[in-house]
């Protein structure tokens, strides 16, 4: 064996490591920053697309409490959980409640629309067929609702079904309308 065998092997292991190292080192740099996502934090704005195609923005609607769920209308929990917020909604709406309800199909604005009118839903559709938004809010699960007080800041998140009729939802929503 040569002599030089076990230090050529070295110098290609260490340009090996440090390549890999640099690499990823460069790729990190262009990653977004960090969003913190915790109780009490801002949230994340974002600007998507509505049913009519008019362009929504989460900083608009502060100055008013934010329901902002995450949904498919293939998720039978969405499903599920949609007539209680539509009931929530019209409950709320007239004391400052929006709900926001972000889908994530695919397929974009059709099936959308028809899932909306099948279960008679008043609140405002969102369309992120791409889940660049889902991506920011860091959704894993379906449904998943974010609720932003008044100041755009997030009160709480909930992964999983709810029943927003119910008198705890209704409480929660009612005391931070009144802040």
């Amino acid at each position: 064996m040569n002599a030089r065998s076990p230090l050529r092997f070295l110098a290609n292991f260490l340009l090996v490591g440090l390549t890999a190292v640099f690499a990823a080192r460069g790729h990190a740099e262009h990653k977004p920053s960090h969003v913190f996502l915790d109780v009490g934090r801002p949230a994340p704005d974002f600007t998507l697309p509505d049913l009519d195609g008019t362009t929504r923005k989460l900083s608009d609607y502060r100055g008013k409490v934010v329901l902002l769920n995450f949904w498919s209308t293939w998720c039978t929990p969405c499903r599920t959980e949609m007539p209680s917020m539509q009931r929530s909604f019209e409950r709320h709406k007239g004391n400052g409640l929006e709900i926001l309800a972000v889908s994530l199909n695919v397929e974009g604005k059709p099936p959308v629309e028809q899932f909306m009118k099948e279960l008679k839903l008043t609140f405002k559709a969102l369309l992120d067929p791409k889940k660049e938004v889902a991506t920011i809010y860091r959704i894993y699960a379906l449904p998943t609702s974010y609720v932003i007080d008044k100041q755009g800041k997030i009160a709480f998140k909930l992964i999983g079904e709810k029943d927003w009729d119910d008198p705890h939802s209704h409480e929660l929503i009612q005391g931070l309308l009144t802040k």
